[in-house]
């Protein structure tokens, strides 16, 4: 309860566009790379 299962693909995509980055690269990766960060995640706030 309370933790990260997915990404805002829209929140990223805006920042990452107003950084100036590829946002065609990012949203060729983010869907494969969204698993790897919401465990990631999840690890950091359990404390492990």
């Amino acid at each position: 309860m309370g933790t990260a299962y997915a990404l805002d693909f829209a929140a990223i995509l805006a920042l990452a566009q107003a950084m100036g980055a590829g946002t065609a690269l990012l949203a060729d990766i983010l869907p494969e790379i969204e698993p790897i960060v919401a465990a990631a995640y999840r690890r950091g706030t359990d404390g492990a």
